[in-house]
Order: structure tokens, then C-alpha cells, then sequence
């Protein structure tokens, strides 16, 4: 009987490997640059007619936000006018230009399609006033010096003295500034015992705070460091003062004396 041997075979498939030769990859490369280059002009073409057509010509611009600063002064500041391509206007460069006057804080510029521009601007709101050396300035929450109050200005707000320098440069410790601005947010909420609008002056001296009111200027020393513990026992005493009717009869007011206890200083004894 014959044996017959089974034999197995493999099939190999053999993987073509296809090699692009360097004038090919060349000419590939420079199709694609071409096809970009003709994209990009063609771009470039559609923006220049576009930004010369009367269609995108502003007819007008809105002006929101202003109180302390006249819409013709932003207006003028932003170098847009009317003969202005709605198309070829940067927002951000208005934006900038806008932002360099002193009483803005931001300024956000949006285009209302076909021939509409809005500028809005968001005002510095002054907290205090500060004495340098260079005059009166107004001082926003931030402790940013922004602009010299004029004759007609608002003096309703709190003088924060013992500062040194000038508008451009401020030489005072960042702080102790800080814990100044402070007080007045907190005097801000409306608290009837000690408002904001009952504060004159708060004194920066030797790193500390002094402050004196409206009512009757004596000297209420704070020291420095827990601003807001401070304040709200000050308020606490106050209206103790105010409800004995013994607020006339205090010389000083020291709220830095102990952790937990201020001293209250009276005139008969």
C-alpha cells in the first residue's frame, strides 16, 4: 500500500512597496504651494473689494456706557468715522485706543452687520480720593491712580492721605493700600453705623490706618491687619455711642488696642 505523503504549502503574498522618486514628490509639493498661493490671493482680492465697497461703509456707530466721558470723545479717540469699512476696521486696535483714556476701564467693540459699529465702555468708578504730590487724584477698588479731579469734580468721596509720589509713580506700601481700600469696601454695604459717605479722611501713617468721620473728626486708630474685625466692632461701638447719646462727648477711638477690646476716649475724663 502506497503512502502517500500530505504535503502543506504556504502562499507567501509579497507587499509591493511603491517608491516615490524626488521629482515626483517636487511636483506634489509645488501643486499644493501654487493651490495655496491662488487661495491666498484670491482672499486677499475679495478682502480688498470688499473693504472698498460702499455696501460695508459705517453709517453709524453706537456709543454705550459713557457718563463720565462724552460719546464725541471716544468717538474721536477711536479714529473711526463714518467713511470707515466696516470690513477693514481692527476691533481690538478701536479697543486699545479706546482703553488709553484715563476714565475707561474696558472697552468691547462689535460689528452689526453691513454698516453698524458699537462701542461699549465700561467706566472706572472712583472710591476714594488721594492727596500726592502732583494734586488730587481719584483712586478706583484696584488702587490704580487714574485721573486729577478738575473744579467741577465730585469731592463726596474719602481722602486717603500720607501717600508720597505722583500719579504715574505711587510710592506707598502696596499693603497698607490695600487694607485702606478695604474699609471703604466694607464701609460701601450700607452699614447705618459707620457708611462710607460718613468717612472724610483715612490717614496712612507709619504703616498704619487712622481714620476720622464726618460728623466729628476725632481720631480712630486701626492699625493695620484685620480690617474687616475691626470694622464691624468699630460699627458695634458707634452705635452703642450713638444710642447713650455719648458720641459728642469722645476725644479718640483706638480699635487697635487689644485683640478683642477697643478704647474709647472721653473727653470728661
Amino acid at each position: 500500500m502506497r503512502n502517500k505523503r500530505r504535503g502543506r504549502y504556504r502562499h507567501s503574498r509579497t507587499r509591493r512597496k511603491v517608491f516615490l522618486s524626488d521629482s515626483v514628490i517636487l511636483r506634489k509639493l509645488a501643486v499644493m504651494v501654487s493651490i495655496l498661493l491662488i487661495g491666498a490671493g484670491l482672499g486677499f482680492f475679495c478682502y480688498e473689494a470688499l473693504g472698498q465697497s460702499g455696501f460695508f461703509r459705517i453709517v453709524a456707530i453706537d456709543i454705550n456706557g459713557c457718563e463720565r466721558v462724552a460719546k464725541e470723545e471716544i468717538l474721536e479717540i477711536s479714529g473711526v468715522d463714518v467713511r470707515s469699512n466696516l470690513v477693514k476696521i481692527s476691533r481690538t486696535q478701536i479697543e486699545d485706543l479706546v482703553e488709553r483714556h484715563r476714565w475707561v476701564e474696558r472697552a468691547k467693540v462689535a460689528r452689526k452687520w453691513p454698516d453698524r459699529l458699537s462701542i461699549s465702555v465700561r467706566e472706572r468708578l472712583p472710591v476714594a480720593i488721594v492727596n500726592l504730590s502732583d494734586g488730587l487724584h481719584y483712586i478706583d477698588k484696584s488702587g490704580d491712580v487714574f485721573a486729577p479731579l478738575a473744579e467741577k469734580d465730585d469731592l463726596d468721596y474719602p481722602v486717603i492721605s500720607g501717600l508720597t509720589g505722583t500719579e504715574e509713580q505711587l510710592e506707598v506700601d502696596p499693603g497698607i493700600l490695600e487694607e485702606a481700600l478695604l474699609l471703604i469696601k466694607y464701609a460701601s454695604r450700607d452699614n447705618p453705623n459707620l457708611p462710607a459717605q460718613n468717612i472724610s479722611e483715612i490717614r496712612i501713617d507709619k504703616g498704619e490706618l487712622v481714620m476720622f468721620l464726618t460728623d466729628r473728626p476725632f481720631p480712630i486708630r486701626l492699625g493695620h491687619g484685620e480690617i474687616w474685625t475691626k470694622y464691624s466692632r468699630l460699627a458695634r461701638v458707634l452705635y452703642w455711642l450713638y444710642k447713650r447719646k455719648e458720641f459728642e462727648l469722645v476725644s479718640y477711638i483706638d480699635a487697635d488696642y487689644l485683640d478683642d477690646q477697643i478704647l474709647v476716649g472721653m473727653e470728661n475724663g
